[in-house]
């Protein structure tokens, strides 16, 4: 199939024709494929936006480095959390795979600006890159603001790491910390053990 067969299939409204244009795009070795797809990150039609994020988490490493770019060179608030969302996508949809220390130093400033769209994706992102992303998490932890914070220690919670936990539980136990922080710390903690105990 065409290229442009393939991009106008991202648009079809049923879901696995979007999801097969993505793979045969992923698949694809036509420089014209990242460019495309990042172009569609502005897109103001939401499942079309979203395909090219998926799509660009299929693509892979290739998108790694067009993503840190865009999102280091941004304003649009869109754009820089969708560009959080495919490097999400990649690290989800690519277990394992090492993400440059820019790309993750990029993650962690972000996180810590005052911008609330792209803050909880930049988080988010991190969650996903394992224990790599583990002192940034931990920076975001000690310097976010309280919603950043919430997102950050579930991000934590979900690495499975015994760092991690310590990290929750000094955040439990921290009088000084936001009341809601505190409380998120604990049910994280609570999950874990559950995760743990059906283990």
């Amino acid at each position: 199939m065409a290229l442009d067969e393939l991009f106008d299939q991202l648009r079809h409204p049923n879901p696995n024709m979007r999801s097969r244009a993505m793979v045969a795009l992923a698949q694809s070795d036509d420089p014209g494929v990242v460019p495309r797809l990042m172009a569609m990150l502005s897109e103001p039609d939401i499942p079309l936006r979203r395909s090219a994020v998926k799509a660009l988490g299929t693509v892979g490493e290739r998108s790694v480095q067009p993503l840190t770019e865009c999102l280091a060179s941004t304003d649009d608030l869109t754009i820089g959390s969708s560009c959080c969302k495919a490097l999400a996508q990649v690290a989800d949809q690519w277990t394992g795979l090492p993400f440059p220390e820019a790309t993750m130093d990029l993650l962690c400033r972000k996180a810590l600006e005052h911008n609330p769209v792209v803050q909880i994706t930049a988080v988010m992102a991190l969650g996903e890159m394992g224990e790599p992303a583990l002192p940034r998490l931990q920076r975001i932890l000690q310097e976010g603001d309280a919603a950043v914070q919430v997102a950050c220690v579930n991000a934590l919670a979900g690495l499975g790491l015994a760092a991690a936990q310590a990290d929750l539980q000094a955040q439990a136990a921290n009088e000084a910390a936001d009341a809601y922080v505190r409380e998120s710390a604990t049910a994280a903690l609570a999950r874990c053990s559950m995760v743990k105990t059906q283990s």
